[in-house]
């Protein structure tokens, strides 16, 4: 019986861990989201009720940013994502702050609190269940996705960064032409 077992795993894992399907798959999921692949779409709600469909925001430039409370890096880059917000939010930028926290690491009430005292205005969303984190592979926080106006990942951004530099600028504005 244990041969049989083993034998019945071995086939398994030979015929399930093809390389080239397992791959095709993943691309086909997006799993892994790439520069110069469309982004996933989703619904979801803002902080505010209000529905964000990223879809809906094609021919505006959408900076969606992954981040968690207890994430100091994250928190002191939401100040330089805040005004980037305000330069360019005239001109076609949606920044979209997306809280990767659990109801059970980080208490909405405190989220709330942390962007209210903060007077951040950029949409800001709480992805409880991870489906929008899962949709973009966001394993580790911070991780922005920078897209493009006809929905096309133009930049990924890991790790902290001061998004008011002459680099992150440049950037925005070749996007918003």
């Amino acid at each position: 019986m244990r041969r049989i077992i083993l034998l019945v795993l071995l086939v398994f894992m030979i015929t399930g861990c093809s390389g080239k399907n397992g791959s095709k798959e993943a691309e086909q999921l997006n799993l892994e989201p790439k520069v110069g692949a469309a982004a996933t779409d989703f619904l979801y709600r803002d902080m505010d009720e209000k529905p964000f469909r990223l879809s809906g925001k094609k021919g505006s430039v959408v900076l969606l940013y992954f981040w968690r409370m207890k994430c100091e890096d994250c928190k002191d880059a939401m100040k330089s994502l805040e005004e980037l917000h305000l330069k360019y939010k005239d001109n076609g930028l949606i920044v979209a702050a997306v809280g990767a926290d659990t109801m059970h690491s980080s208490p909405i009430n405190d989220v709330r609190e942390f962007l209210s005292r903060n007077k951040f205005t950029f949409i800001a969303m709480r992805d409880d269940e991870g489906f929008v984190s899962e949709a973009f592979g966001v394993i580790q926080a911070p991780v922005a996705y920078v897209i493009d106006k006809n929905g096309v990942i133009a930049a990924i951004v890991k790790g902290k960064t001061d998004w008011m530099s002459a680099e992150n600028t440049k950037l925005i504005e070749s996007l918003l032409k």
